[in-house]
C-alpha cells in the first residue's frame, strides 16, 4: 500500500472512533497521533533521531496556550458567581411570565458564551433556568433546548468564544478586532432573529404575579475575589484588543492573565485545574500531529485538489457551500477536527481558485459554530442540555430535537449564508 492509502485509513479509523464514541475523543486522537508517528517513521515521513523535534513542530503551541489560558480565565470568573449574579438580576428585573424571563435567559446565554466555554455557559444557564422555572411553576424544556442552540451562536461573538475561532484566528492571523467587526454583527443579527422566533415558538403563557425576591448579591460568596477576577478578565480582553500594539502572541497574553487570576483572583487553583477541559487540550495537541501526518503523506493535497475542482464551478458560491458542509459535518463530528482539517485545504483552494482566504476562514467559523445545533450530539452544550432534561424527568428524543431546532438553526444558517455573500461583495 502507498503512504497516502495508509494515512487515509488512519484518518478513516479516527473518524469512525469519533462518530461511534467508542473512546473519548481525546483518546481517539491520541491513538491517531501514535499511529501517525509510527507509520510516519516506517514510511520515512519522520526520522527517529529527531522525532520529538519533528512532532513538536507540527503542534501550534500558540493555539494550545491560548486555549488553556482562556479556559482558566473563564473558569475563575464563573466561580465568582458573576454570571448567576447577572442572570438572577435580569430575571428579577423583568418578572411577569416565564416566557418573558426565557427570552432574557436565552439572550443572556449568548453573551455569557462569548466569554466562557459552551459547556460552562450551558451548566450555568441550565441550573438558573431550572431554578426560575420552579419559581414560576413552568416547563423549562423548550427554554433549555433553545439555550443550547444559543450557546453556539454565542460562540461566534469573539475570538475567544470557541475553540474553532481560536484555531482559525491563529492559523489565518485574524485579530481580536476583526471578530468584533465581522463576526460579532452576525452573532447579534442571529440573536435578534432567533429571539423573535423563540418568542413566537414559546407561545402565550399566563402572567405570573410571583416576584423573585432573591438578592442577586447572595450568589457572590467573596466580593474581593469577585472584583479581582473581574479586573484581570477585563484586562485580558483589553490586551487581546491591543495585541498589535503590544506585539505579544495571543497565547502568551492568555497564559499571563491566567497566571494572574490564579495568583490573585482565586483561592482554589487546584479546583480550577481539575475543572479545565484537559481532554480538549490533549485532543487539540494530538490532532495537530494527525493533520501534520495527513499533510506530509499527501492526503490533504489530494483532498484539496478534489475540492479545488468543485470550487472552479462556481467560485462565488463556494464559501457558502463550504459553510454548509462544515455545519453539516460539525453536527455529527466534533467541530474541532473539522476546522483543523479544512484550514490547510482552504489555504490551497484560496491560492489556486483566487477566493479570499479570510472569507473561507469566516465560512468555517460560521459553519463550525452554528452546525453543532443541528443534532443533540452536535455540540457539548446540546449534550449537557439533553442530560439536564433527562434528570428533570423530561427526556427529549432525536425527533423532538429536530422538530424544535431544525427550523431555528436553518434560519441561522441562511442568515450566515447571506452574510458571507455580503462579505464577498464588500
Amino acid at each position: 500500500m502507498t503512504v497516502t492509502s495508509i494515512f487515509i485509513l488512519i484518518f478513516a479509523l479516527i473518524l469512525v472512533l469519533l462518530v461511534t464514541e467508542r473512546y473519548h475523543r481525546s483518546v481517539a486522537a491520541l491513538i491517531g497521533a501514535l499511529l501517525t508517528i509510527l507509520f510516519g517513521i516506517e514510511y520515512g515521513l519522520f526520522h527517529l533521531p529527531s522525532i520529538l523535534d519533528e512532532v513538536v513542530s507540527l503542534i501550534d503551541v500558540n493555539t494550545i496556550l491560548l486555549a488553556i489560558g482562556v479556559m482558566i480565565l473563564a473558569e475563575a470568573v464563573a466561580r465568582t458567581g458573576f454570571f448567576e449574579f447577572i442572570g438572577l438580576g435580569l430575571a428579577k428585573l423583568v418578572g411577569g411570565s416565564f416566557r418573558r424571563v426565557s427570552i432574557i435567559l436565552i439572550i443572556l446565554t449568548v453573551f455569557i458564551t462569548a466569554f466562557v466555554t459552551t459547556i460552562t455557559a450551558m451548566v450555568i444557564m441550565g441550573a438558573l433556568t431550572i431554578s426560575l422555572a420552579r419559581r414560576f411553576k413552568a416547563d423549562p424544556s423548550r427554554t433549555i433546548v433553545y439555550e443550547a442552540i444559543m450557546t453556539n451562536v454565542g460562540g461566534l461573538m469573539l475570538m475567544i468564544s470557541s475553540i474553532p475561532n481560536l484555531i482559525v484566528a491563529s492559523h489565518l492571523d485574524l485579530e481580536f478586532l476583526e471578530f468584533v467587526e465581522i463576526s460579532l454583527p452576525l452573532a447579534l443579527l442571529i440573536t435578534l432573529a432567533s429571539a423573535l422566533y423563540i418568542f413566537i415558538a414559546l407561545g402565550r403563557q399566563p402572567m405570573s404575579l410571583r416576584k423573585i425576591e432573591a438578592n442577586p448579591w447572595t450568589v457572590i460568596e467573596d466580593k474581593s475575589t469577585f472584583y479581582r477576577a473581574m479586573i484581570i478578565f477585563v484586562s485580558a480582553i483589553v490586551l487581546f484588543i491591543f495585541r498589535d500594539f503590544i506585539g505579544a502572541p495571543l497565547g502568551l497574553i492568555a497564559l499571563g492573565c491566567a497566571v494572574a487570576v490564579l495568583a490573585l483572583g482565586s483561592k482554589e487553583p487546584e479546583s480550577i485545574f481539575s475543572s479545565i477541559d484537559w481532554g480538549t487540550i490533549f485532543f487539540l495537541t494530538s490532532f495537530y500531529v494527525i493533520v501534520g501526518g495527513l499533510e506530509k503523506s499527501g492526503v490533504l493535497e489530494l483532498l484539496a485538489n478534489g475540492i479545488f475542482q468543485i470550487s472552479e464551478i462556481e467560485p462565488t458560491a463556494f464559501p457558502v457551500a463550504n459553510m454548509w458542509v462544515c455545519a453539516t459535518a460539525s453536527s455529527i463530528i466534533d467541530n474541532i477536527p473539522i476546522t483543523m482539517i479544512l484550514i490547510p485545504i482552504m489555504k490551497y483552494v484560496s491560492r489556486f481558485a483566487h477566493i479570499p482566504l479570510r472569507i473561507l476562514g469566516w465560512s468555517m467559523v460560521f459553519g463550525a459554530n452554528l452546525g453543532g445545533s443541528l443534532t443533540p450530539i452536535g455540540a457539548p452544550s446540546c449534550i449537557i442540555a439533553v442530560g439536564i432534561l433527562r434528570r428533570e424527568g423530561k427526556p427529549i428524543s432525536w425527533g423532538e430535537w429536530f422538530r424544535k431546532c431544525l427550523p431555528l438553526v436553518s434560519i441561522q444558517l441562511l442568515l450566515a449564508s447571506f452574510y458571507i455573500l455580503f462579505l464577498l461583495k464588500a
